[in-house]
């Protein structure tokens, strides 16, 4: 498959997750609005949100990817590789479950204080369960990222779907009541989402997938892919303050202000997902078979290509920001004083937008040749401008300062990455 086929085809099913996604959020927008059970709801999907940000940034697949396209002409070995990493991310899988299950009270206590007494146990209790979405959720992040290296974009996007068909499933279920069947739905469609990904490489018969050889664990390859995805993790970690210190900051504004960045994001992450993260995928196999030469110059026009995407979406997004949100969310619970608290957060996120596309194409240059100190340091400059403006920037531009507080730390690395990258 070409790279642009593979682009269009993965930007396709990313639009099919998009919507289903928009789907899933209206109508918890009108069943809940942006009350108090909305903003546990929102509360409880920080870890699946930061989950599928570590995902999406590369914690798993900048680390397979490039083992993967290695050794592709070597069945064995790359059978061997698979298993050996698999099981490293069910036995990572199963630690967070763990750790989740026993910590959910002191983890919700320092970054959910604005919540307490009978909202607070609940929330705990939520922790615990969503803790179990990691089983499924990192394995799969293994699937998709040998999946892809064999140029298989489209069917492992099918993915994502799955999980928000039984999202929305659960939201129909609970009908404004207990929002804890519609967490226990979320663990569901993750499961689904894991088994479609193993049942594609078993079809892709890329290898001979039989019972034997799934106890296969390989010293080597594992030692490499800890080393190689222990940075990533680090450097993913610093980016994943971002989200937790701006929850920490809204959790103490008025009430639904959790709810309604969330409302926000969806529709940030709509092209956020169908331009940037689905070239981000595309040209990461493509950047690990260059030479340097070719790598920066490939680099270089894909960061292009970003760029000219992106920048007419934010102006859009800027000058139509209320529009939208009315157009997406205004029904039911959701009332016009919700949606201009929303469309507010969603016009200051916009400008995140192209720094963060920047910065997901710059970092697979840096990815594929698997050097990782950079972008591990430019994150943690990033987060630490975002700490340094923002609870100002939200006293003096109420919710909105936390989308403007954001996108100037997330220009501070694209700057960053954008100069190592020029070295």
């Amino acid at each position: 498959m070409s790279l642009l086929n593979a682009f269009f085809s993965l930007s396709a099913l990313t639009v099919l997750s998009r919507v289903s996604g928009f789907v899933k959020v209206a109508a918890l927008a009108a069943f809940y609005g942006r009350s108090v059970e909305a903003d546990m709801y929102m509360a409880v999907m920080l870890l699946p949100d930061l989950a599928y940000k570590f995902l999406s940034e590369g914690l798993v697949s900048c680390a397979a990817v490039p083992m993967f396209v290695e050794l592709r002409d070597n069945k064995e070995k790359i059978k061997n590789i698979f298993w050996t990493l698999i099981w490293i991310s069910l036995i990572a899988g199963f630690l967070g479950t763990i750790i989740f299950a026993v910590f959910s009270k002191p983890i919700c206590d320092n970054i959910l204080p604005g919540f307490s007494g009978p909202e607070m146990q609940r929330v705990q209790f939520m922790w615990s369960v969503i803790g179990i979405y990691l089983m499924f959720a990192i394995p799969s992040g293994v699937l998709t990222s040998f999946l892809n290296a064999n140029m298989s974009f489209a069917l492992p996007a099918v993915g994502p779907l799955l999980v928000n068909a039984f999202i929305i499933a659960g939201i129909f279920a609970a009908s404004g009541g207990a929002i804890e069947k519609i967490v226990c739905a979320t663990v569901v469609g993750a499961a689904a989402q894991a088994f479609w990904l193993m049942l594609l490489v078993k079809k892709s018969n890329i290898f001979k997938f039989d019972f034997k050889t799934m106890f296969v664990f390989d010293k080597q390859a594992a030692k490499e892919f800890i080393c190689a995805v222990t940075p990533i993790a680090i450097w993913v970690s610093s980016l994943t303050l971002i989200p937790v210190y701006e929850r920490y900051l809204l959790s103490m504004q008025t009430g639904g202000s959790l709810a309604a960045l969330n409302y926000a994001e969806k529709l940030f992450n709509l092209p956020l997902g169908i331009i940037s993260i689905s070239l981000a995928n595309v040209i990461l196999p493509r950047l690990s078979l260059l030479n340097d030469k070719e790598r920066k110059v490939f680099l270089f026009k894909s960061f292009a290509a970003a760029f000219l995407s992106v920048l007419p979406i934010v102006v859009f997004i800027w000058f139509f920001a209320e529009a939208i949100v009315e157009l997406v969310y205004k029904r039911g619970q959701f009332s016009l004083e919700d949606a201009s608290v929303a469309a507010e957060l969603f016009k200051s996120y916009s400008l995140a937008l192209l720094p963060v596309s920047l910065n997901l194409v710059l970092n697979r240059g840096f990815f594929s040749k698997r050097k990782y100190f950079l972008p591990f340091l430019s994150g943690l400059i990033s987060s630490s401008v975002l700490f340094f403006v923002g609870a100002g920037f939200v006293t003096k531009f109420g919710v909105a300062g936390v989308g403007y507080a954001a996108s100037l730390a997330y220009f501070v690395q694209t700057f960053i990455l954008f100069v190592c990258t020029l070295l």
